[in-house]
């Protein structure tokens, strides 16, 4: 199992999701999870509000510990 950065090549408007963070397998079985209609509860049309269903507006990232230095992921609650 790896870690894949899953995120929007498009622009996210209010209560979108931007981006998730994914164990799995490999690059196909995350991009599964982060459009599975049953991701995250059910809570939007298809996995996380925002993302397409069949994918065209994400890219997958595998994440190692090679690399410039940068910050990950954040987790900030809104409203």
């Amino acid at each position: 199992m790896a870690l894949y950065l899953v995120s929007r090549t498009d622009d996210a408007w209010w209560d979108e999701y931007r981006s998730v963070l994914i164990r799995a397998k490999d690059e196909a079985a995350a991009l599964a999870m982060a459009t599975d209609p049953k991701a995250n509860n059910g809570d939007g049309p298809y996995g996380f509000e925002g993302f397409k269903p069949d994918g065209s507006n994400l890219s997958v990232e595998r994440l190692d510990g090679r690399g410039k230095a940068t910050v990950i992921l954040t987790d900030f609650k809104a409203g």
